[in-house]
């Protein structure tokens, strides 16, 4: 298995020598599907943890050799100024002694948070045409069936489904899989490729926003229509086989986002696709549960997450000051408001679970205030940037439409830095900067020119 896999990855590696364009598409499908490898029990390796690096190599000794310059944006001048302060935040918290976090450790996940920021400037330098970009956005939603195959053959408890998953898709580090097979015998609660059922919940709700936008819009960038039909009957079917209030409550909120915000745009569109997108859906959830309810437990886990919703208790075991799992966590802020822990770790603190509570433990209100500041940048370029014509304009909708639902499920997860997700993201931050900017470029040139 670890010959097979580091053959696939050097593969990998010698395409991109061939074409950087090519290794970066490779690179984002292979975040998103590539299996992690297991080094005895108690480390595993990720594709994306390597091949990174390899290509900003690449990208690196081409620019310096043809004596070109990088091509930055101001939006990842915030994300740099939010790592500075994260930095900071850990070596004051060390030096204080107040924090525990070996330098190896440290040095790990700071890496994870300048992947992002890699990945954005990668796309952002890597010459990415309009073409190009609707292969990258169409590649997403493709790659969402072998997906959905393998969260539903979980929720199942198909035995091959099963083996896939605890052999290229868990880690040491997470044990919702394990613990899931331990309670109940099969993975339940289907995780995906994310090892976490909130995780998957938030990639479908990504999916289904995706393949809503390419209905509702009529736009080929994404698909035919019946493609699209296929990918958000199964976004839909497989998101509840998550069984999270994160899927239930989400989709809610992804059908009103699109229909409020896109849909008066659409307005020819708009009746057929709420007609169109609802038969499939119930199609799609009536057989979809004639299967799953074989599992004894699913029908319980199911009404159990609506309940919370309905009850509006969905926040307590996280939110809860005195009964949530985030009450060390708050007592830590509590003691460095201001700058935060950075990337250190604190007896008792958890902050997996909320990318604001994350961000506010690591930053403080500072480093909290700075990354809304670069949300908020991200979603301003979307929204003045929508109006452009063909695939840039539908590239800052889906950047627009993306952000504004990470926001939201950032109440319950990292949203903007869920592994795997995240090189999906701040891809599309990239590129999106990358296509308005060429398209800037080439309008200039012709009011020069006329």
């Amino acid at each position: 298995m670890q010959v097979l896999w580091f053959l696939a990855l050097a593969a990998l590696m010698g395409i991109a020598l061939l074409s950087l364009r090519l290794g970066m598409i490779l690179y984002l499908v292979g975040a998103l599907i590539f299996p992690a490898l297991w080094l005895g029990e108690t480390a595993a390796v990720r594709f994306e943890l390597i091949y990174c690096l390899w290509l900003f190599l690449l990208l690196f000794l081409r620019k310096s050799v043809a004596g070109l310059a990088f091509r930055g944006h101001s939006v990842l001048g915030k994300y740099v100024l939010f790592l500075g302060i994260i930095s900071m935040s850990a070596v004051f918290a060390l030096l204080n002694g107040e924090a525990e976090g070996s330098l190896g450790q440290i040095m790990v996940s700071f890496y994870g948070l300048l992947r992002p920021l890699i990945v954005a400037f990668l796309v952002l330098n890597v010459s990415i045409d309009e073409k190009l970009a609707s292969h990258v956005s169409r590649a997403f939603l493709w790659l969402s069936i072998p997906i959905a195959l393998l969260s539903i053959g979980q929720t199942l408890g198909v035995d091959i489904t099963q083996q896939l998953t605890l052999q290229g898709y868990t880690s040491p580090s997470r044990s919702p899989v394990f613990r899931l097979l331990e309670e109940r015998g099969v993975i339940i609660r289907s995780t995906g490729v994310f090892e976490s059922p909130v995780y998957n919940a938030v990639y479908w709700l990504l999916v289904l926003t995706t393949a809503g936008f390419g209905l509702l819009t009529g736009s080929p960038t994404f698909g035919g229509k019946w493609f699209l039909y296929l990918v958000f009957g199964l976004a839909v079917v497989t998101g509840i086989t998550t069984l999270t209030t994160t899927f239930l409550a989400g989709a809610v909120l992804v059908m009103a986002t699109l229909v409020l915000l896109v849909g008066y745009r659409y307005p020819r569109h708009c009746f057929r696709f709420a007609i169109g997108s609802a038969g499939v859906a119930g199609t799609f959830v009536i057989v979809g549960l004639l299967y799953f309810t074989q599992q004894a437990t699913f029908a319980g886990s199911l009404g159990y997450q609506v309940n919370r919703i309905l009850s509006g208790t969905l926040f307590y075991t996280r939110y809860d000051a005195q009964g949530g799992i985030l009450k060390g966590t708050y007592e830590a802020i509590q003691h460095r408001p201001v700058i935060g822990w950075g990337l250190t770790e604190r007896e008792g603190a958890f902050v997996g679970d909320s990318i604001y509570i994350s961000v506010l433990y690591r930053g403080g209100i500072i480093g909290l205030g700075v990354f809304l500041w670069l949300v908020y940048s991200i979603l301003k370029h979307a929204w003045r940037n929508r109006s452009q014509g063909g695939i840039p304009g539908k590239i800052c909708w889906m950047l627009l439409l993306w952000t504004l639902l990470l926001l939201a499920t950032g109440v319950g997860s990292p949203s903007f830095f869920i592994l795997r997700l995240q090189e999906w993201y701040w891809a599309f931050v990239g590129l999106s900067l990358s296509l308005c900017s060429q398209s800037y470029q080439k309008k200039t040139r012709h009011e020069h020119a006329g």
